[in-house]
C-alpha cells in the first residue's frame, strides 16, 4: 500500500501538536498546583500522584503510587481516617476539609488540610481525587514549587523528541495519533475532573491578561454566570467582581503588582461586603523556563472565621465563669459578716428604734447575694438544688422583699390562685427570677406604675409541646407591668447574655438571661407580649406535678433552733465569722472547738481527747480544703458527721449535697441544720442516712 501524500497529512499533524500543546498546560497546572493531588481507588490505594507529593514529602512516584494511604497516616488519626474516607466514597461530590498528619520519607509528621472529592462514578476517574495542602509554611511551599517548575522543561524536551522519532513515518504517525489523540482525552477528562473537585477555586491567566483556564469552583465562589471565561479579557472578569470586595482599590492594586512583578508570588485575605473571607494565592506559571501566565488560588475561609469568633468567646464567656466563681466566696464571706452583726443589733433590745434601719440593711444584703447568685447561675457554675414546692407560697413569700425593692411610684399587686400549683424547682433561683423581673419592671415604669404578680395553671396541647409530645398541665407566673414597653427590633436580642438598654452602670445585661436560664433548667418556657407604652408581660410556664399530696402546702413558719450539748469543731478562715459562728452555737448550748483552717483542725482534731460530734467547716481555705480535712478527720474519727459552709462550691465535694450551707445564710438556719444532723442516724461516712425520716 501507498504511502499518503504529505499534503494529506499536515493537517493531522497540526491538530496533534495543538492537541499536545493543551495537554501540556492542563499538566503545568496540575505540577505547579500549590498542594498535593493525588488519584485513590475506593480500596484506599494510591492511583497516581502530582509531583507535588514528592517536594513536600520526599517520596517518588514509586514509592506512593500503588500502596495504601493510610501507610502515611499518622496512628492517632488513622481511624478517623479511615472512617471520614469510608463515608466519602459512600457519597458522591466534595466532602468537608479535614485534618491529618501524614509521616514524609524522612519520618517526620506533616500536617495538612485534606479535601477528598468523589469521582468514582466518573467513568474517566472512577477514583477519589485528594487534595492536601500543607499546613507548615506556605511560603516554603510557594519556594520548593518555583524550583521544581525550573525542571519541568527536561520532560518536555523528552517527550517532543519521542515525538519526532514516531513521526518518522505517516503509517507509525497515524498510529500513533490516534493513540495520543485517545490518552490525551483521557488525560484533559482527568485534569478537568480535579480541578473542578477541588476545594478552591482557580484561575490561570496569562501574561497578555487574557483568561487560559478555570474550575467550575471558582465560578461558583465568584458568583459568575455559567457561560465559560476562558479566553476573555480579565479586565471584564475584574468588572464582575469589584463590586463585590470591601476594597476593590486595594484588590486591584496587588493584580497590577504581580503582574508588573512576573515571577513573584503571594498571600492574602479578601473581605467582601456580604461577609465572605477568600484567601487568595499566586504563584507564576511557566513552561520551559518562560513565565506565560499567572496562578491564582481561592479559598473560602468563612465559616473557619466564624469558628474562630466562636472560640474566643466562648472562651471569654468561660473567663467570666471563672472570675464569678472565684469573687463569690470573698463576697459571700463580707455579705455574711455583715448580716451577721446586723441581726445582733436587731436583737439588742436597747436598739429598737434602728430595728428598722437594720431591717432595711438585711434587705439590702440579701439583694447584694442575689447579684452574686445571679453572676453564678448565669455562668452554670451554682450546684442546683430543686425541691418540690407550691409556687403560690413562694410569691406570698416573695411579697416583703419585693415591696422594700420597689419604689413607692410602683403599685404591687399580687393574685395567687387559690388552688396550690406544685413544681419541682431551685426555691432560691424562683426568687431569684422573681427579683429580676420586678427590678426591670421598675425600671421600664420611670414615673411609676402598677406591677402585676399573678399565678394560674394551664393545659398545654401536644402541638405546644413539640410534635409527639404529649399535653401537659403547667403553672403559670405571670408577670406584668404598665411600663414603656419593648420594641420589636429590641425583643428579639433581650434573652442574649449581656445586652441592655440602660444607660452604662445603670444595668448588667444578665438579668434577663439569667430568668432564661433559670426556667430553662426546671423544665418550662418563657411567651413574652409587649406593646410600645402599653406594657410587657413575662408568662413563665413551669412543669406542675401532678401530685400535690408531699408539698407541705400552708406549712407554718419554721420554729427556732433547738439547744444541744454535743461538742462541735468550727473550722472557718474568715476571723469574724469563725468568732460570730462560735457564739451563735454557745448559745444554743454547744461546746465549740476553733481552727482557722483546714490543717488546724486536723490538729485541734487529733489534740482532743473527748468526743467531737460534729464537724462545721467552711470549703475554701488555704491549706486544705474543708471537705479534704473532714476526710483526714474521719480516718480517726470515723463516721462524724459533717456541714460544709461555702460561698462557692462545684460538684466535686465527697459528700452529698444535703450537707452544704451557702453563705450569706442567717444563724437560725444554721441551728435548725446542726440538730437536724445530730439527731439523724449516720451513715459510715458521716452523711444523713437515706433511710432515715
Amino acid at each position: 500500500m501507498a504511502l499518503p501524500e504529505k499534503p494529506h497529512s499536515e493537517p493531522n499533524t497540526i491538530e496533534g501538536n495543538s492537541a499536545q500543546s493543551l495537554a501540556h498546560k492542563y499538566r503545568s497546572i496540575i505540577e505547579n498546583a500549590p498542594e498535593i493531588l493525588a488519584l485513590i481507588d475506593v480500596e484506599g490505594t494510591i492511583l497516581c500522584v502530582n509531583p507535588h507529593t514528592e517536594k513536600v514529602l520526599g517520596y517518588t512516584k514509586s514509592e506512593v503510587e500503588g500502596r495504601c494511604i493510610f501507610d502515611f497516616v499518622h496512628p492517632d488519626d488513622k481511624a478517623r481516617a479511615v472512617q471520614e474516607f469510608s463515608e466519602t466514597v459512600q457519597e458522591e461530590g466534595e466532602r468537608i476539609p479535614t485534618l491529618l498528619r501524614i509521616r514524609d520519607s524522612s519520618g517526620a509528621w506533616i500536617p495538612f488540610e485534606i479535601v477528598a472529592n468523589n469521582q468514582s462514578h466518573d467513568p474517566a476517574i472512577q477514583a477519589v481525587v485528594f487534595a492536601a495542602r500543607d499546613l507548615r509554611f506556605r511560603a516554603e511551599i510557594e519556594d520548593v514549587i518555583l524550583r521544581d517548575n525550573a525542571d519541568f522543561g527536561k520532560p518536555v524536551e523528552d517527550r517532543t523528541t519521542e515525538l519526532a522519532k514516531i513521526n518518522a513515518t505517516l503509517r507509525i504517525e497515524n498510529q500513533a495519533r490516534c493513540r495520543a489523540e485517545k490518552q490525551l482525552q483521557n488525560t484533559i477528562s482527568v485534569l478537568n475532573a480535579t480541578l473542578d473537585s477541588t476545594a478552591d477555586g482557580i484561575l490561570v491567566v496569562s501574561t497578555e491578561g487574557r483568561i487560559l483556564s478555570c474550575n467550575r469552583k471558582f465560578l461558583e465562589m465568584w458568583r459568575i454566570g455559567c457561560d465559560s471565561s476562558v479566553g476573555k479579557d480579565d479586565e471584564k472578569l475584574l468588572a464582575q467582581v469589584m463590586e463585590q470586595l470591601k476594597n476593590p482599590n486595594d484588590f486591584l492594586d496587588k493584580v497590577r503588582a504581580l503582574f508588573a512583578d512576573r515571577s513573584a508570588t503571594s498571600f492574602d485575605v479578601l473581605l467582601f461586603k456580604d461577609g465572605r473571607i477568600f484567601e487568595r494565592y499566586s504563584q507564576p506559571q511557566d513552561i520551559d523556563g518562560k513565565i506565560i501566565g499567572r496562578v491564582w488560588s481561592f479559598r473560602d475561609v468563612t465559616q473557619a472565621r466564624q469558628l474562630e469568633l466562636e472560640l474566643r468567646q466562648s472562651q471569654k464567656m468561660e473567663a467570666l465563669g471563672r472570675l464569678a466563681g472565684g469573687i463569690a466566696h470573698d463576697f459571700n464571706n463580707l455579705l455574711m459578716l455583715i448580716s451577721g452583726y446586723v441581726s445582733q443589733l436587731t436583737e439588742n433590745p436597747s436598739l429598737a428604734e434602728g430595728h428598722a434601719t437594720c431591717e432595711q440593711i438585711l434587705a439590702i444584703t440579701k439583694r447584694a447575694a442575689s447579684v452574686t447568685k445571679q453572676l453564678l447561675t448565669f455562668s452554670r457554675k451554682l450546684p442546683s438544688e430543686p425541691t418540690m414546692a407550691d409556687l403560690n407560697a413562694i410569691v406570698l413569700d416573695m411579697e416583703r422583699i419585693l415591696r422594700r425593692l420597689l419604689s413607692d411610684q410602683v403599685q404591687l399587686q399580687i393574685a395567687v390562685s387559690s388552688d396550690p400549683h406544685p413544681v419541682w424547682v431551685d426555691v432560691s433561683q424562683i426568687e431569684l427570677m422573681l427579683i429580676n423581673l420586678a427590678i426591670n419592671a421598675q425600671d421600664a415604669m420611670p414615673e411609676g406604675g402598677l406591677l402585676s404578680i399573678a399565678t394560674t395553671s394551664e393545659l398545654h396541647s401536644s402541638e405546644e409541646n413539640g410534635p409527639g409530645g404529649n399535653s401537659q398541665l403547667f403553672a403559670v407566673l405571670q408577670v406584668s407591668d404598665t411600663g414603656h414597653g419593648i420594641a420589636p427590633e429590641v425583643q428579639a436580642h433581650i434573652f442574649e447574655p449581656f445586652f441592655t438598654t440602660k444607660q452604662l452602670g445603670k444595668g448588667t445585661g444578665l438579668g434577663l438571661s439569667t430568668v432564661l436560664g433559670i426556667v430553662e433548667r426546671a423544665g418550662g418556657h418563657i411567651k413574652v407580649v409587649s406593646e410600645l407604652n402599653r406594657g410587657t408581660t413575662f408568662k413563665i410556664c413551669l412543669p406542675q406535678l401532678r401530685d400535690a399530696s408531699a408539698v407541705p402546702f400552708g406549712a407554718p413558719a419554721e420554729l427556732p433552733p433547738s439547744r444541744g450539748i454535743e461538742t462541735i469543731l468550727l473550722a472557718e478562715d474568715e476571723s469574724g465569722i469563725r468568732a460570730m459562728t462560735r457564739a451563735y452555737l454557745e448559745t444554743l448550748g454547744y461546746c465549740v472547738i476553733e481552727a482557722a483552717d483546714g490543717p488546724e483542725a486536723i490538729l485541734r482534731s487529733s489534740e482532743y481527747r473527748g468526743q467531737i460530734d460534729l464537724v462545721l467547716t467552711d470549703v475554701l481555705m488555704p491549706g486544705i480544703r474543708g471537705d479534704a480535712a473532714v476526710e483526714e478527720i474521719r480516718k480517726e474519727r470515723p463516721g462524724i458527721k459533717a456541714i460544709f459552709m461555702s460561698g462557692y462550691t462545684n460538684h466535686d465535694i465527697a459528700t452529698t449535697f444535703d450537707n452544704i450551707l451557702h453563705k450569706p445564710f442567717e444563724f437560725p438556719e444554721l441551728g435548725r441544720r446542726v440538730r437536724i444532723l445530730l439527731d439523724a442516724p449516720a451513715t459510715s461516712n458521716g452523711n444523713l442516712d437515706p433511710a432515715a425520716d
